[in-house]
């Protein structure tokens, strides 16, 4: 799934690589062609007014002779003006004889004999190409005037021989400078825009990239080495990695529980032998002792001897006994049953202990409910605890036992007054075989966390600094 994804995410990335590419050569083509834009607009002009002129003189000098009365003259030229400019969009024109507009005719706008008012501005411009071109020989003169926020173009020739001069303008309207560079500075903020938008987007494509890879290499990675976790991400992928560390979190988790019930299966097999090599000869071991003891009353020797050989059989059989609850064959079944007496016996037996070690033992809660145990499974996991807690704890400390009701169960805590629990001692305290005491054997609390799997309970460990809490929680009613 993954290198699919990471492969169409690459596609998009030099997809947008190409069209940012082509973005920033569109947008060089665009605002050089905006930069151009008068110059181009101008230069077509002249020509079309330069043509304009010369068709002008060309109709004027096919006129043989031309009367010197102004208002006759302009009635002649005008139609002749009217014609020639009939082709050429938005220009006008028309003659300057002795000084004076003669002929002015606009036909895109006007028709043929309306009457035209030149404004000052255009006049005056007129008459300066008109003076520049008679300097010149007649050719055409080209100014270009900024009339507000309008362009006026004029081209102009003046006539040979006594023939009226011929002039031709166009104003281009709202063509300033000042609106120029708007247009200009709005394209820039568009194309800019256009620009941090693909870079935004490609930066987010880069990342996810470097995600997916990261994410690969993390789950490679996964595959060897459990307690591994994938680094945290700034950006969208952030849950999927969370989901992947909880998972692997999780799969930590069961396989620990599995290799725990692999063990204790294996153990359960193991005890089963034990118990049928061991547990007969162990009898007749204690019986034969006995007998012998009973013959050499006589001699103190022999008793000191024969009860040690006694108490190592007895202990050898109490470890059997505990071996013997890692079995799944297990016949015993919970009831409902009222915790005080539980409480009180598990406290009797190990108040002994705790006075030997000036270690006080706190009650708090009302244990005065009823619990679905086995009795003699969950006093055994007290009992377990309250020693553990006892010997962890300094002298002349406390151990406190705290009762808690809830709606579907009963939750013992017990806390001791000793130097806490470190990360690996949490992680490995209720193993079979772990232990930190030097005459240690490292069943208990294995058996303790056995003993109340099969009532349906738990039990967990925390470091309260100072001192550990063991929460034992067992059902108060038979389960669904």
């Amino acid at each position: 799934m993954f290198p699919r994804i990471v492969a169409a995410q690459r596609l998009q990335v030099w997809l947008l690589v190409a069209a940012l590419t082509a973005l920033i050569l569109t947008g060089a083509l665009v605002v050089d062609l905006t930069r151009n834009l008068r110059t181009v607009v101008i230069s077509d002009t002249n020509r079309n007014l330069a043509t304009a002129v010369q068709e002008l003189q060309q109709a004027a000098a096919a006129q043989r002779s031309l009367p010197d009365d102004f208002e006759r003259l302009d009635q002649i030229l005008k139609p002749l003006g009217y014609e020639v400019l009939r082709s050429h969009a938005d220009i006008e024109g028309g003659y300057v004889w002795r000084g004076q507009v003669v002929g002015h005719t606009f036909p895109t706008y006007t028709e043929l004999g309306s009457t035209l008012m030149q404004p000052a501005v255009e006049n005056n411009e007129v008459m300066l190409a008109l003076a520049e071109s008679r300097q010149k020989g007649g050719r055409v003169i080209h100014r270009v005037r900024q009339d507000d926020s309008d362009l006026v173009l004029v081209a102009a020739a003046a006539g040979a021989d006594g023939r009226p001069a011929a002039w031709c303008l166009r104003r281009i309207i709202n063509f300033s400078d000042t609106s120029e560079l708007g247009r200009r500075l709005l394209l820039v903020a568009v194309m800019g825009v256009a620009l941090l938008s693909v870079v935004t987007v490609l930066t987010l494509s880069f990342q996810l990239q470097r995600g997916f890879a990261q994410i690969q290499r993390g789950l490679a990675r996964l595959e060897t080495d459990p307690s591994y976790r994938l680094p945290d991400q700034n950006h969208e992928l952030r849950p999927i990695v969370q989901a992947i560390n909880t998972m692997a979190q999780r799969r930590q988790v069961l396989e620990g529980e599995l290799r725990r019930e692999d063990r204790l299966r294996v153990m359960g097999r193991v005890v089963a032998g034990i118990a049928h090599e061991i547990k007969n000869p162990l009898n007749s071991l204690r019986l034969m002792v006995r007998a012998l003891a009973r013959r050499l009353e006589s001699e103190p020797a022999a008793q000191e001897s024969t009860a040690l050989i006694t108490a190592e059989i007895d202990r050898l059989d109490a470890l059997l006994q505990s071996l013997l609850v890692f079995r799944q064959d297990d016949s015993r079944r919970p009831r409902r049953q009222a915790l005080q007496p539980i409480l009180e016996r598990s406290l009797a037996l190990v108040r002994p202990h705790a006075c030997e070690r000036q270690i006080e033992l706190a009650v708090e809660g009302d244990a005065h409910c009823s619990v679905y145990v086995d009795g003699d499974y969950l006093q055994q996991a007290l009992i377990n605890v309250l020693l553990n807690a006892i010997d962890a704890s300094e002298t002349q400390g406390k151990v406190n036992l705290r009762i808690e009701q809830e709606p579907q169960e009963v939750k013992i805590s017990v806390k001791d007054s000793g130097p806490g629990l470190t990360p690996e001692q949490q992680e490995r305290m209720f193993e079979a075989f772990y232990t930190t005491k030097q005459a240690g054997v490292g069943l208990g609390l294995a058996i303790t966390r056995t003993l109340l799997e099969k009532m349906g309970g738990s039990i967990e460990a925390q470091s309260a600094k100072p001192g550990a809490v063991f929460t034992l929680r067992v059902p108060a009613a038979q389960p669904a």
